[in-house]
């Protein structure tokens, strides 16, 4: 797959950023803002600015993950499945128009300073420019960019200077007109005026060395882009009363004829608009790519997806969006627009978080961002809670936003969308999989037909193991004489074609390697195959089937650093598949002679017996067999089950009880004495993810290598019970 030239540096980063925000956010929302809160309008500003920064690092993390165009709606898509996807995309798509709507409004106000044109018809005159424009391919052209930017920036600051003589303390009495609540709708108001400062990450992979360059362009310019607005919005509030601006769409005018006459009233318009119009070309041309991106993806009708070879521009695409901005201008006053732009973005910025936690939570392997988000999770949920927070504080018209987009979306998406794809998302793929068991899995095309062998152990590595090859030498140990399949997981993200995936990892190389080396070293049939998916539980179903295992074998993981809940590559599956599970963590011990076994006296006794057996008979080794009670109460029936399981043992045999104290603790203390402990897992449960569980606990804390097992009988006991 090409990529772009990775051209962008910081300069252009902060200047797209700020260019995407600079627009109606200045020029038009102080007045609407005004009405709500009146002189605290600054507060509002900076208090959106704060509730935006966590969805900016979330989506900084996210661009860098994922440095593809398509932005927010790849990586909702990509987290989420089709479903979420289709509403989120058809939700970007609106909000991005609405504010184009916006900006339309704001400029025709500014227009007719210096035209005696009607309003409306203006209006859409320029929309219609703008959509012909982008039409014939020019939407990307901004060589002015970065001047135009220059210009607007400088004749707001300087204009916010002269404005300084004028200033009066008194009209801040009373600064909350609207309390408390108003702050609060002003503040979701002027949400909007912040809604491109991400926009940047949707042109990622064009900016150099974007883990650095990326986040700190997205800061720097909502830093600058706040103290801009907070400046101004300052400046009005002290030159006029709340009332006198309160509801005005052009109160940047009021303010530059009040301080310099009709002159510079007249300039400061003409800024306004050449500056709102760029804003709207912009939005345009990124709104138009929502319908286009999700064609592709087969979530809206090919007809929206193509280009035409004259232009080269998705004409359907940009012609729906113009159609959409014109029946929002002609149908929906100015105040509501806003409030259901800002409406959508928060919602959509609440969703980048939770984004961000899905995927650290996860964990799928194609997931590496270059940048992460500091203070996780407390900075993601503290969006999600804000976010909340601004859309209560809006009432009834974040209902209204929800409803209009989640209905269509949610409509279209089974009218249609459900039967292009087959796609389910990272949630989908990493959560319970009842699709798996129900379908036969020989009916459906898999990775694994071209493995023509049966294997007593498959070794699945998913990369980044300890010691790779320690768990494939403990496979062969426990395949007797069969042979022992390794398999290399690589999983890619379900957009990207697995023939795509051509290039082999040097390290996936070296194991190659090694695992033949190995197989040659000992005189076994170790066979290795890199295996590249979308989805890393039906690869581990389907392998499990086709190659007829007896185990499956994995290294352990714990809990990664940055997340919350403990990786279980198995999860649900693990009390369904129909081979036994071993999970394995290497002490770096390499000789074992003593093998300590943990009886629990349940369901997986028998595995954990038979398993320790052969290591004993494989290594040479002693075996002791532990178990822990409670009190001396228990302790003679404890010796019964022990004496009778040691006879039916082989091997050499010790046994030990430990009466009292904290369960685990002592089982961990034994573990000094010994080089391998065995014993029986438990099921996968969300709450032993979150907090962590009997296995988990055993496992991280023993001082000696751990070999857990698993069996299919238990697994089918406990789904009995289920």
């Amino acid at each position: 797959m090409q990529s772009l030239e990775r051209r962008l540096g910081l300069f252009a980063v902060v200047t797209i950023s700020i260019s995407s925000m600079v627009g109606s956010g200045i020029f038009v929302l102080p007045g609407l803002g005004a009405a709500i809160t009146g002189p605290s309008l600054f507060i509002a500003f900076l208090l959106s600015a704060l509730t935006i920064l966590p969805a900016a690092l979330s989506k900084s993390e996210l661009a860098t993950a994922m440095p593809t165009s398509g932005g927010t709606y790849v990586y909702i898509e990509r987290t989420f499945g089709p479903l979420v996807g289709t509403v989120a995309g058809l939700g970007l798509f609106v909000s991005i128009l609405l504010k184009a709507a916006f900006e339309l409004i704001g400029l025709g106000a500014y227009f007719i300073v210096f035209s005696d044109a009607p309003l409306t018809p203006t209006i859409l005159v320029f929309l219609t420019g703008i959509i012909f424009l982008n039409i014939l391919g020019v939407g990307k052209v901004s060589s002015l960019l970065t001047a135009i930017l220059a210009i607007t920036v400088l004749s707001l600051m300087v204009l916010a200077g002269f404005s300084i003589p004028y200033w009066d303390i008194g009209n801040f009495e009373p600064l909350y007109t609207g309390g408390m609540s108003g702050l609060a709708g002003a503040t979701a108001l002027v949400f909007v005026s912040f809604a491109g400062v991400t926009k940047v990450a949707a042109i990622a992979e064009e900016v150099k060395d974007p883990a650095k360059n990326l986040p700190r362009g997205i800061l720097l310019s909502l830093f600058l882009v706040t103290i801009l607005y907070c400046v101004v919005s300052l400046m009005l509030s002290g030159v006029f009363d709340s009332s006198e601006i309160a509801g005005n769409l052009k109160p940047i005018y009021m303010l530059a004829h009040k301080v310099g006459g009709y002159g510079l009233a007249v300039a400061i318009s003409v800024v306004a608009v050449i500056t709102m119009i760029n804003s709207t070309n912009a939005s345009v041309l990124a709104g138009s790519r929502f319908p286009f991106a999700m064609s592709r993806d087969n979530l809206l009708p090919k007809a929206l997806g193509s280009v035409r070879n004259r232009f080269l521009t998705p004409i359907a695409s940009i012609l729906l969006s113009g159609v959409v901005i014109a029946i929002v201008i002609l149908t929906m006053d100015v105040a509501k627009i806003a409030k259901l732009a800002s409406a959508f973005m928060i919602m959509i910025y609440m969703v980048e978080n939770f984004c961000v936690i899905v995927l650290r939570e996860t964990r799928p392997q194609w997931y590496k961002p270059g940048y992460k988000s500091p203070l996780y999770p407390f900075i993601q949920i503290l969006g999600i809670l804000s976010s909340i927070a601004l859309l209560v504080a809006m009432g009834s018209i974040s209902i209204v936003a929800l409803v209009s987009v989640c209905a269509p979306g949610l409509i279209f998406y089974f009218a249609y969308s459900r039967n292009k794809t087959d796609r389910k998302g990272v949630l989908g793929i990493k959560g319970k999989r009842h699709d798996l068991i129900e379908e036969n899995i020989f009916a459906r095309h898999t990775d694994f037909y071209n493995i023509e062998r049966s294997s007593q152990v498959v070794v699945a590595l998913f990369g980044r193991e300890r010691s790779p090859d320690m768990l494939v030498e403990m496979g062969v140990a426990l395949a007797d004489t069969g042979d022992v399949e390794v398999t290399s997981m690589i999983e890619v993200p379900e957009q990207t074609t697995l023939q795509d995936v051509l290039d082999e990892p040097a390290e996936v190389r070296s194991l190659r390697r090694r695992v033949k080396a190995m197989g040659n070293d000992k005189q076994r049939a170790i066979h290795f195959d890199p295996i590249v998916t979308h989805d890393l539980s039906k690869s581990i179903y389907d392998i499990s089937q086709c190659v007829h295992c007896e185990w499956l074998l994995l290294e352990w993981r714990g809990k990664n650093r940055g997340a919350l809940t403990i990786h279980d590559p198995l999860g649900w599956l693990k009390s369904h598949l129909n081979c036994k599970i071993g999970i394995f963590k290497d002490a770096g011990i390499r000789y074992i002679k003593s093998i300590m076994v943990v009886v629990n006296e349940d369901t997986n006794d028998k595995l954990v017996l038979d398993t320790a057996e052969h290591f004993s008979q494989v290594h040479k080794a002693g075996i002791t067999l532990v178990e822990w009670i409670k009190d001396e109460t228990e302790k003679e029936k404890a010796m019964l089950t022990l004496e009778k399981i040691s006879e039916s043992i082989s091997m050499p045999v010790k046994t030990k009880i430990i009466i009292g104290g904290e369960e685990i603790k002592s089982i961990i203390e034994e573990t000094t004495e010994h080089e391998l402990l065995v014993f029986g897992s438990q099921d996968h449960t969300f709450k032993a993810s979150v907090f962590g569980n009997y296995d988990n606990k055993l496992i991280s804390k023993s001082a000696c290598s751990v070999m857990a097992v698993h069996s299919p009988m238990a697994a089918q006991v406990n789904k009995t019970n289920e």
